[in-house]
């Protein structure tokens, strides 16, 4: 029993005193409403993130690489919403409580209310959503989010870049709120 609680032991705390890195499978997706009752799904192709065994997150966004599969519209969101000739990526940061961390690494999955702040096109503001953390057989942890991080184009300053894309693409509405979802998983490095 002493070598079962010893090994247990070390092999935990090696977990939590490890730094977690973005592995594949992982996807953060966005959703978009034009003209009222059309909706549609885009997501970002390149992103990273990392969890610090201190618990300090960090997840960032290079905003060349939404993708919407209308080449010509992620131009046009590149461009005219995103200004990325000034700002080219997205962040956010969150602290994770160590006890969070430590429940993480049991075999249990749980529901967490995720809060930090996203920096987006020169703006701090801070966000929320619940996630579900789960460790999973390969011994990767999974955070998904369970509700989305709704973004408010005001907050960001992105009005403008808003009603420009709606004026190019001759639309009625685009709506200023934005609901993101996101499926990450982790590796301890």
């Amino acid at each position: 029993m002493r070598i079962f609680t010893l090994t247990a032991a070390i092999f935990f705390s090696s977990i939590t005193s490890a730094d977690w890195t973005l592995q594949e499978p992982s996807t953060v997706h966005f959703l978009t409403s034009k003209n009222i009752h059309n909706t549609e799904v885009h997501q970002f192709n390149k992103f990273d993130a990392r969890i610090k065994n201190d618990g300090q997150a960090t997840f960032n966004i290079d905003l060349t690489s939404v993708d919407t599969r209308i080449a010509i519209r992620d131009e046009r969101m590149i461009e005219h919403l995103f200004e990325v000739s000034r700002f080219g990526n997205a962040s956010f940061e969150a602290e994770i409580p160590r006890e969070v961390l430590q429940q993480a690494n049991t075999n249990k999955s749980f529901r967490y209310a995720l809060k930090g702040q996203i920096s987006l096109h020169g703006e701090l503001v801070n966000a929320y959503c619940d996630v579900m953390i789960s460790k999973n057989l390969d011994k990767t942890i999974s955070v998904n989010s369970v509700s989305p991080m709704i973004l408010d184009g005001n907050d960001f300053n992105l009005i403008a870049g808003i009603n420009k894309l709606r004026d190019i693409a001759g639309l009625k509405s685009i709506t200023h709120t934005v609901p993101v979802i996101f499926n990450l998983t982790f590796k301890a490095d």
